[in-house]
């Protein structure tokens, strides 16, 4: 199955969660337009204050709110630790910890206000699999370095980063990926599962929480099976 979920690049290098939502919410309402409006819009709701990349819990809340079905599949835990977040604090080093308290206590917050459906386990591939077998787009939070490298960059950076999963079949998975570089390839493309199953794991390198936000229709509304198509025409690039 091959969900024709479109591809929408990032104007920033903190609006990954929003372009992977827009592309999503664009997927079942072609109103709502890939623009960069859009894309701040978007990442004014979903920003996990007070630094400027995307909360899964708000990610999630923001789809439960305009009518989706929603779920957050998440590890369990604090989420956010570790050398990347305080590198996000752009701000006296003497003074990160308060924005490190913050942001934690704040998520504390978010986790018992959401209104989606909230599973606290480590998400998985086959979590993956059952959702587009639905005809459900999810939204995964991976490693930069894996998607940027099979799109042809020499050295990418490691660093958290929101991707869109749109498609399945014979062990391989096809993401969009918002991030825009030149030189780089299309950034819809196929990933064997197992390099995707590696760049899932953000809570090794970052002490982030592996988290996937899985989004069907709105529920008054069925999927339109004209909204889905087959691997065969498929649009996607080999991975290098």
């Amino acid at each position: 199955m091959l969900l024709d979920v479109p591809l929408c690049r990032q104007t920033t290098d903190f609006t990954c969660g929003a372009c992977a939502a827009l592309m999503v919410r664009h997927y079942f309402d072609g109103n709502e337009k890939l623009t960069k409006r859009n894309e701040f819009l978007i990442w004014s709701e979903i920003v996990a204050l007070p630094f400027k990349f995307s909360s899964p819990h708000r990610i999630a809340a923001y789809f439960a709110k305009n009518g989706f079905e929603t779920t957050l599949v998440m590890k369990r835990g604090t989420g956010g630790g570790g050398r990347i977040l305080l590198e996000c604090c752009q701000t006296d080093p003497a003074e990160r910890k308060l924005f490190v308290d913050f942001f934690e206590a704040y998520d504390k917050i978010l986790a018992m206000h959401v209104t989606s459906d909230v599973v606290y386990r480590i998400p998985t591939l086959s979590d993956i699999s059952r959702a587009l077998s639905h005809g459900s787009p999810v939204i995964a939070l991976v490693d930069s370095y894996y998607t940027t490298k099979a799109r042809g960059a020499r050295n990418p950076p490691h660093l958290p980063h929101w991707i869109v999963v749109s498609g399945y079949e014979n062990g391989r998975f096809y993401i969009n990926d918002s991030i825009s570089e030149r030189g780089l390839k299309n950034g819809k493309m196929g990933m064997d599962e197992r390099i995707l199953e590696t760049a899932m794991d953000t809570n090794s390198r970052f002490g982030w929480l592996p988290s996937i936000i899985i989004v069907s229709g709105k529920a008054t509304e069925s999927i339109s099976h004209k909204s889905r198509k087959k691997i065969g025409r498929r649009k996607y690039g080999k991975q290098e």
